[in-house]
């Protein structure tokens, strides 16, 4: 019987029996619903011992056989996930879901998974038989359902002949039975809407799995897409990438005879930097750790203040066809590029699409290319955000196709001449996602499918970044959510949780791993003024940065501890000098350079508590602990079982690590710690690896929360998609017994209460946001919440 809608089947013998019975006076069954032909199946099978828990086995072959022929009746492949994969796991964790869990951590790419437990104990003697009790579970599911496994449980008794026939010869007496227990399960859940999603495949196909063939299509092919493939994140990040932005103008002067006007006590005027500068710095730059060098606009720009405010920035451009003399000329910039070429070093170009300089030469002459439409006054009003002229910048009409052809002439030039890596790309969110998507994918065409697109969009929303990011085909987009929560955590004394409930929005990611992170930049304070000087606390958060996901961004002189609250304080002049930041960034980068789980490791939360904040960077041959304790007194931080037996050894850079219990990794007071694990051979966390990607992409077990409140007004709005994503429209309504949720074990999430005014206005409850973390568990996760006033 199917239960549409917990979305789960248990079958009991006595309604086994009853359909059985019903089943005679019926007319012959028709078929079952048929798969495409070869459709995979995962399937894992268990014996668990029925007198000594932790004991496990796999199951006969033949019963497995016989699996295999009935799902091969429906078009089903069967593939048998090999049992020593997932015995060590199996015998520590006997909860079906967290069985299944792992096993579709172990086989991704499977589209149907099926786990088969069995347990086996002898019953009684009588007239000569000896009887035996055998009790299955069959849990399966789609790999893209959000919806919960369906699960099936069934006794058998099998009457045996000989004494010393064992647990085996049981199941193999009933392994028909348990086959037909598979196949109804399969006819149940593929032909069920609740349990896969709708299509027209007509009589026979099986939903979600068959496609309707369209004219001079085959059967089971994809139909020519009318519109591009959605893009996934096409830029896979260099091994051990670390990004430095250079300011040209205030990072170092190499030729002074093409300073023009330079005045080093204004802050708004050039100071004399240039690209011969860059190159002379850029052994040193490779010594730190840098591997790609980011250039401000290095293109002919506005060089006069406007309206007070300098244009040593680069970002007025005047002709993005020409180098700016102030910096040198098109030769030098080539030879800058293949300085950096031989030192196996790349270059990023900063490229300023959205608008030109004011009173440039292109908006006197071309006033059709501009939207003319004045300077933006209501940043909220999604067409002023596009339209309007940033700041008082003229603004161009990209959707006009001769001033596209302009701009993307101009970008293919510059890939020709120079061979950068990419394009650092400005102002996203003043231009039409249309213009970018089209964009993207034109110069990703001409320079190739590695060129970094690299976007900025200055907000710390992860759903519009992530959103922005797949629908303009960019290559990755800057993190600046986390750079919002590393400067929160670590400078303004916020929860360190933040950061979970930040890192866990990596789901909605096409590719989270190539997201480019950073504490600052040029357009917001210097970390060292946000952290109020404090150079320990600046050097925790960079800890957390170059240990992250992603791939790590530097602003010139963050080595250095340069300040600057504001403009253009925060774009002050390089210094060289020995500060004790330079050796700490310089060893975090060798430390990421030195090891996979830092540079691809996938996420495992640990810990996360109001003054705690603990996780996992996990491959399949190391393991990188980072764990963030705003607590007054150390913290021990438990290992979970699938990197049990690892060797754990601190990280020099990090405080040194005090005696803990084996299987802990202990975190200082007001302090972060890295740790290192190995595990006991080659290969041991190739399946905590998989669980944790599984997991992190939201994918795994989920878990029942219940949320308990007393008032029916109160509703409730957080981090996620799932909470509503900060947004009180979207805020979510208690039902009788509060807020029933069902939500991904590993997820981090804040949220807050809040209640419906008057005239669209929400009142919000007082204090800090509430944290919710969704560990592990066999019930329920239940709080119950009191609205909060100081």
């Amino acid at each position: 019987m199917v239960l549409r809608k917990r979305w789960s089947v248990v079958v009991s013998l006595t309604a086994a029996l009853a359909a059985v019975t019903l089943a005679a006076c019926l007319p012959r069954a028709a078929p079952p619903p048929l798969a495409p032909s070869g459709t995979v199946v995962a399937v894992a099978y268990v014996r668990d011992d029925a007198r000594r828990p932790g004991v496990v086995a796999d199951v006969p072959e033949g019963l497995k056989q016989r699996i295999a022929e009935v799902l091969s009746k429906r078009n089903l492949r069967a593939e048998v996930v090999p049992y020593a994969d997932y015995a060590a796991y199996y015998a520590k964790v006997r909860d079906s879901q967290r069985r299944f869990e792992m096993m579709k951590a172990l086989t991704p790419e499977a589209p149907l998974h099926l786990l088969v437990e069995t347990r086996v104990s002898f019953f009684s003697q009588v007239g000569g038989r000896f009887s035996w009790d055998i009790s299955v579970r069959t849990t399966a599911a789609r790999a893209d359902s959000p919806m919960a496994p369906t699960v099936v449980n069934q006794d058998y008794g099998a009457a045996l002949q000989f004494d010393q026939q064992r647990e085996d010869d049981a199941q193999l007496e009933v392994a028909q039975q348990i086959a037909g227990q598979v196949g109804s399960l399969f006819d149940s859940f593929l032909a069920s809407p609740f349990l896969v999603p709708d299509t027209d495949g007509g009589s026979g196909t099986v939903p979600g799995l068959n496609a309707p063939a369209g004219p001079g299509i085959e059967p089971g092919k994809s139909t020519p897409p009318t519109t591009p493939a959605p893009y996934r994140g096409s830029w896979e990040p260099p091994a051990g990438d670390a990004v430095y932005f250079v300011m040209v103008d205030r990072f170092s002067n190499g030729d002074t005879k093409n300073d023009g006007a330079v005045d080093l006590k204004d802050a708004q005027a050039f100071h004399g930097g240039d690209l011969q500068g860059v190159i002379d710095r850029l052994d040193g730059l490779r010594q730190l750790g840098v591997r790609t060098v980011w250039l401000s606009p290095v293109f002919q720009m506005r060089t006069d203040t406007f309206y007070g405010y300098g244009a040593f920035h680069g970002y007025w451009v005047e002709d993005f066809g020409k180098v700016e003399p102030r910096f040198g000329d098109e030769a030098l910039l080539k030879a800058l590029a293949a300085e950096l070429r031989r030192r196996d070093m790349r270059l990023v170009l900063d490229v300023v699409l959205n608008h030109v300089g004011p009173e440039t030469r292109l908006s006197r002459e071309r006033p059709d290319w501009f939207h003319g439409r004045g300077p933006i006054k209501d940043w909220d009003d999604p067409s002023e955000l596009v339209m309007g002229d940033v700041h008082g910048l003229p603004d161009l009409a990209v959707e006009k196709e001769e001033v596209y052809a302009h701009l993307l002439a101009h970008s293919r030039r510059w890939v020709d001449v120079l061979k950068p890596a990419g394009f650092r790309l400005d102002a996203v969110k003043h231009m039409p996602t249309s213009f970018w998507a089209r964009y993207n994918d034109d110069l990703r065409q001409h320079a190739g499918k590695d060129f970094l697109l690299l976007g900025e969009m200055l907000d710390g929303d992860p759903v519009l970044l992530s959103t922005t990011m797949k629908e303009g085909r960019f290559g990755t987009m800057f993190d600046f959510p986390l750079a919002f929560a590393l400067v929160d955590v670590f400078c303004r004394e916020r929860a360190p949780s933040h950061l979970g409930a930040i890192l866990f929005n990596d789901r909605l990611y096409p590719a989270p791993g190539s997201l480019v992170t950073m504490v600052d930049n040029h357009d917001l304070p210097r970390v060292m003024s946000e952290c109020g000087g404090d150079v320990e606390r600046v050097k925790r958060a960079l800890a957390v940065q170059l240990t992250a996901r992603g791939v790590p961004a530097l602003t010139y002189g963050t080595e250095e501890g340069l300040t600057g609250a504001k403009e253009p304080e925060n774009r002050g002049d390089m210094r060289f000098t020995d500060h004790p930041l330079r050796s700490w960034i310089g060893g975090l980068l060798a430390l990421r350079r030195g090891s996979e789980a830092l540079q691809r490791g996938e996420t495992m939360v640990l810990a996360a508590r109001e003054d705690l904040f603990a996780y996992a960077r996990v491959t399949a041959d190391e393991a990188v602990v980072i764990a963030v304790n705003a607590g007054d007194s150390a913290e021990d931080v438990p290992l979970p079982d699938v990197l049990a037996g690892a060797r754990l050894e601190p990280v020099a850079l990090a405080s040194p690590l005090a005696a803990a219990d084996v299987g802990t990794v202990r975190v200082p007071a007001g302090d972060v710690a890295l740790a290192r694990l190995t595990p006991p051979e080659a290969g041991g966390f190739v399946t905590a690896a998989k669980l944790a990607g599984l997991r992190w992409r939201g994918k795994g077990t989920r878990r029942t929360v219940q949320l308990v409140v007393d008032d029916p007004s109160v509703r409730l709005v957080g981090s996620g998609p799932e909470l509503g994503g900060w947004k009180p429209e979207h805020s979510l309504r208690p039902g009788p017994d509060g807020f029933a949720l069902s939500l991904p074990v590993g997820a981090v999430f804040e949220y807050k209460l809040l209640r419906a005014g008057s005239q669209g206005k929400y009142d919000w409850e007082d204090g800090d946001n509430r944290l919710l973390f969704v560990d592990e568990g066999s019930g329920p996760l239940r709080q119950t919440l009191a609205w909060s006033r100081r």
